[in-house]
């Protein structure tokens, strides 16, 4: 039995140390590798700021409407300031451990899909060097698509303004569903009372990616950020999403984010409505962003 005791360390004792010395050394590149996209603070805290239609006469300025002038403002404040823009795909390479978030960084985003973005919010990224997230609506761009009418008082951006935008390097598309926005006969995304979990991730997943599709074969790049309408977050909504090839969602909780290395921290993002009835000053400091 000895014997065999010392026939058998001599034959498989070096190898397993061999063994042990490769993954260690293979923990040790890993470690290295990956060294310069680790924040030293844990995380990045990330402000979102959440806006929706633009209108030029501050007679209509409202809990979701703001000027151009309040737009340029804001833009002003964050460079004043020292903030960068990022987007949904922006995090999503960050989670991964594939590129690091600026310190100061925050999210703008525009609900809805208007097509006063198009007019008013495009120069003015341009010309701060900004990005934002537009989510659009399905049936809405598929309304103003076919009938072509491109009142900014109200119309919504058609396909072809969305592929516009898209190409501009400005913006990212969000998907804010097809034919969800609205609070009749559901509210929003939400579940019908006494739907089962299979009805009604059917029901999502079927409505998600029908825009999804609606966007690519338009030649539109895909969404990774799914938008909640109104914030209304149905209950097993988070399983559905993530199964439709989402990365990224937002709500309409206010609060900031501590965004980390863990891709679970990009769920449910909380944003900051930016309502046109205060001014720049007082909405940055209430949203924490000084």
């Amino acid at each position: 039995m000895n014997r065999f005791h010392c026939l058998f360390s001599r034959m498989f004792l070096p190898a397993a140390v061999l063994t042990l010395a490769v993954l260690l050394l293979l923990i040790s590149l890993f470690e290295t590798t990956q060294a310069a996209y680790l924040p030293s603070d844990g995380g990045k805290t990330l402000h979102i700021i959440m806006y929706h239609s633009i209108l030029k006469d501050p007679a209509r300025t409202g809990k979701y409407v703001v000027t151009p002038a309040q737009l340029k403002a804001d833009f002003e404040y964050l460079r004043k300031h020292g903030y960068t823009s990022v987007l949904p795909r922006d995090l999503v390479k960050y989670a991964k451990g594939e590129a690091d978030l600026p310190e100061k960084c925050v999210m703008l985003t525009f609900d809805d899909g208007y097509y006063n973005n198009l007019l008013y919010l495009l120069p003015l990224l341009e010309e701060y060097s900004l990005n934002a997230l537009i989510s659009v609506v399905g049936k809405f761009a598929r309304i103003y698509t076919d009938n072509g009418d491109k009142n900014p008082n109200y119309a919504h951006l058609s396909y072809d303004d969305i592929r516009l935008l898209d190409a501009s390097g400005k913006i990212e598309i969000g998907n804010h569903t097809y034919d969800m926005h609205k609070l009749e006969p559901i509210r929003g995304s939400g579940r019908k009372k006494g739907e089962s979990d299979a009805q009604y991730d059917k029901r999502l997943s079927g409505d998600l990616m029908k825009l999804q599709k609606e966007l690519e074969n338009n030649g539109i790049t895909v969404p990774v950020c799914y938008t909640y309408p109104f914030g209304i977050i149905g209950s097993g909504s988070l399983g559905t999403v993530k199964k439709c090839g989402f990365s990224v969602s937002l709500s309409c909780s206010e609060k900031s984010n501590p965004v980390t290395r863990d891709p679970e921290s990009l769920w449910l993002l909380g944003r900051y409505n930016r309502s046109g009835l205060v001014n720049t000053e007082s909405f940055m400091k209430k949203a924490g962003i000084v």
